[in-house]
């Protein structure tokens, strides 16, 4: 089996693997989540103030609420503006990865070799957006999952294929698949 893929690795696919690898969203912050504890004392305290008939009080809870609110929204909207300039300042760098017999080899920018000999390859995972293979040391090859589709579905049933022959475990929710559902 030889599978040659060329394609761009921007910081849409590095978010990805990084939301895989730590295990949490890195999509919108969930600011009005966090804030949901004071809201709901802010609630507590209009309630209290409107039973009580105190002007003041309910002022004072309705401007911490406005407040709340107000700040959840402005921070939701520098995180999007800071990643879409994130995504937009970054370049993108051309990868080149080639898998066959003896393993990986990925070639950045026509400069930077690196390769992985099966042995040192110990899991891969699918997302949606990208395939990781996670390499011995630590070490990621991360692969658009659009750059192995391009390539056509017999390339991408080859890979499973080489993958499962080769028991290397397929990662799901951080936990390895049994080779049966892999």
């Amino acid at each position: 089996m030889r599978l040659q893929l060329d394609y761009k690795l921007g910081v849409a696919e590095r978010l990805a693997h990084e939301e895989f690898r730590s295990g949490s969203s890195l999509q919108r912050p969930a600011y009005f989540r966090q804030a949901i504890p004071s809201l709901v004392l802010c609630g507590f305290g209009l309630v209290a103030s409107y039973k009580g008939q105190s002007v003041i009080l309910l002022a004072i809870f309705l401007l911490a609420a406005a407040v709340l609110i107000v700040d959840g929204w402005k921070r939701s909207l520098r995180w999007k503006s800071n990643l879409s300039a994130a995504v937009d300042e970054a370049p993108a760098n051309s990868v080149q990865l080639v898998i066959d017999d003896r393993g990986i080899k990925e070639t950045v920018e026509q400069q930077v070799v690196s390769f992985a000999p099966w042995s040192a390859i110990r899991s891969y995972v699918q997302l949606e957006r990208i395939w990781a293979f996670n390499l011995a040391g630590g070490y990621t090859a991360i692969v658009p999952a659009s750059a192995i589709a391009e390539a056509g579905p017999a390339a991408e049933a080859d890979l499973k294929t080489e993958l499962v022959a080769r028991s290397i475990p397929q990662l799901m929710n951080g936990r390895a698949l049994p080779p049966a559902l892999s």
